[in-house]
This record gives structure tokens, sequence and C-alpha cells, in this order.
């Protein structure tokens, strides 16, 4: 049964991702550790999709290790690939 998306829930995730936009800078290295799920939760939404880089602000570089990462960690049932709330 699904529940329905709350708003705050949804600006939550965008708020996280747009805080987390603050922090990278362009001569920052980024890492996405897959095996990280605290760090690739911040990036991911409640429905399991990844947010997109005009939210978070990531280089396309930056985006694409991100996604590798999350699919990754998805595989090794790191992260879930749905929310347990959608399921």
């Amino acid at each position: 049964m699904k529940q329905k998306r709350t708003n705050s829930s949804m600006s939550k995730s965008i708020g996280n991702a747009l805080a987390s936009k603050k922090k990278v800078s362009k001569n920052q290295v980024v890492f996405f550790d897959y095996r990280d799920e605290r760090k690739l939760k911040r990036f991911i939404n409640d429905q399991g999709k990844i947010i997109p880089r005009r939210i978070t602000g990531l280089s396309a570089r930056e985006q694409n290790l991100l996604t590798h990462s999350v699919k990754w960690a998805r595989f090794l049932a790191v992260i879930p690939y749905v929310a347990d709330d959608y399921k």
C-alpha cells in the first residue's frame, strides 16, 4: 500500500541536498564511497531516486561518481532500491 508523499519529507531531502551544495567547492576532491550509507542517503530522495545535480550543485563528473556509487551500493544491498514506505 502506497503512502502519500508529504511536502515536509520531500523538502527535507531537498534541504539536505542544498546543504551539501554549500560544502562542495571546485577545488575540493569529491569521493563517494559506496559503503558510506549515510553520505549516499543525503543525495537520495524519499522514493529512492538520486537527486539531480541542478539541485545538489555537483559537477557532471561528481554526479557521475555519485550515480555509480549509489548504483553499486544498491547492487551490494548497502542501500535499498526503494524506500520501505513505497513497497
